[in-house]
């Protein structure tokens, strides 16, 4: 697939402290054609699968401006530069949540939308965890924990109740992994 494209050319068209965006411009042999794609890097994500020694999921109500709604999803951010993946996922669950967890473990890697975006999110169980009561929410973050049983969990995954797509995909992650 790859050996049908060849780069032509890249053009900044925006850029702030949290993106950029770029347009590439690509030569497609097969229809002897070029085309611009255009492109968005941000920084990587950690997304923590978060479960208490009793089995019970974390999981975070917020609100989301892009759906302009709160949605329930797995505590997780964005991943500093130069900050280690697993520290990263420490400070979320942290900072989302107020739970310590005992142990966390990487259990997957998914490129978000490779279509247009250039970042990875890295997928963590943390097991074990207890809630301290302790957020340390950054500045414009608004989280309310939940713990949830597996079975209502999964009953709020089919009703669309738990409907943010990395979080469902970081469940079955967990599911295939532990």
């Amino acid at each position: 697939m790859k050996k049908n494209w060849q780069f032509i050319k890249e053009e900044q068209a925006y850029c702030d402290n949290i993106l950029s965006i770029r347009h590439l411009e690509y030569y497609y042999k097969v229809v002897d054609k070029s085309m611009v794609f255009t492109v968005q890097d941000m920084s990587s994500w950690a997304l923590i699968v978060a479960v208490t020694s009793d089995g019970k999921f974390i999981i975070v109500r917020q609100f989301r401006a892009g759906t302009n709604s709160d949605t329930l999803e797995f505590p997780g951010g964005s991943i500093n530069k130069d900050e280690d993946v697993l520290k990263a996922a420490a400070r979320e669950l942290q900072e989302e949540t107020g739970a310590v967890a005992g142990k966390i473990v990487p259990i997957g890697i998914m490129d978000p939308n490779p279509a247009f975006m250039t970042n990875k999110c890295y997928v963590f169980a943390a097991l074990d965890c207890t809630l301290t009561g302790c957020q340390k929410l950054d500045l414009f973050e608004d989280t309310e924990p939940l713990t949830v049983s597996e079975d209502k969990l999964k009953e709020m995954i089919k009703n669309g109740e738990f409907s943010q797509s990395l979080s469902i995909a970081a469940y079955s992650l967990y599911k295939n992994n532990l």
